[in-house]
């Protein structure tokens, strides 16, 4: 009760082992671990009901996929026959589940270069997992490692127009626009992922409607585009 519509539910961490001395502590200070063969690289879960063990018990809510608002803006700009135009939008306090972040959850499957920041050796990250194919890595459960901030505002178009007219008086037409225009031209965010525009829906085999907000599956961004054309008007 109280938490938005589709809101992300799973574990919080605290971090990654980095050597089994830190294991050998955290298990004698009574905090749980997921698996019991944990090892140096994997995920530190953080116990947050406080009985010593990780369960389901221990999911909160790590985040919203709804952002706290969302605004817009459109400019428009002429002088002696030159016009500017330009639209931008943005959506802010909301996260993404990047839900095709991977730590190496199949052996026969294309990675990013993100690879190389995932943890190596003791000191090499503190946010990113070992690479490992085991059965038993603590890596898959759903947690805040998947889930980030996408605040984003994006232009997402400039018109820049000039009447000829001015030029050559002598053109048969009342005008003679020439323009240019560049659409989904920048993006500003600081999400990892290809774009924070993200949300997907689909139906199963029953007919059954599903649709989902804030969850990136690693869909293509939407193209940039460039545009010339000519108003002609009687």
């Amino acid at each position: 009760m109280g938490k938005p519509a589709g809101f992300f539910w799973g574990y919080k961490t605290n971090g990654i082992f980095q050597n089994q001395a830190q294991i050998d502590a955290h298990r004698s200070a009574g905090n749980g671990v997921v698996d019991e063969n944990v090892q140096p690289g994997d995920v530190i879960f953080v116990d947050t009901n406080k009985d010593g063990s990780i369960t389901d018990a221990d999911k909160v809510m790590i985040g919203n996929p709804h952002p706290d608002f969302t605004g817009g803006l459109s400019l428009s700009l002429g002088y002696k026959g030159i016009d500017l135009a330009v639209t931008a939008y943005g959506a802010f306090g909301m996260q993404i589940a990047k839900s095709y972040r991977s730590f190496m959850d199949y052996a026969e499957q294309n990675y990013t270069s993100g690879v190389f920041n995932y943890w190596h050796g003791e000191g090499t990250s503190n946010t990113s997992p070992r690479l490992t194919i085991e059965t038993h890595s603590n890596k898959a459960n759903i947690s805040d490692l998947y889930v980030e901030n996408a605040d984003y505002v994006k232009i997402s178009n400039i018109t820049l127009g000039y009447d000829l007219k001015k030029l050559c008086p002598k053109l048969p037409f009342g005008q003679t626009r020439l323009y240019v225009t560049a659409q989904n031209l920048f993006t500003f965010t600081g999400y990892s992922g290809m774009d924070p525009e993200v949300g997907y829906n689909y139906s199963d085999n029953d007919g059954d409607y599903t649709w989902s907000s804030g969850i990136d599956l690693g869909f293509y961004p939407s193209a940039r585009t460039y545009l010339i054309g000519l108003n002609l008007k009687f």
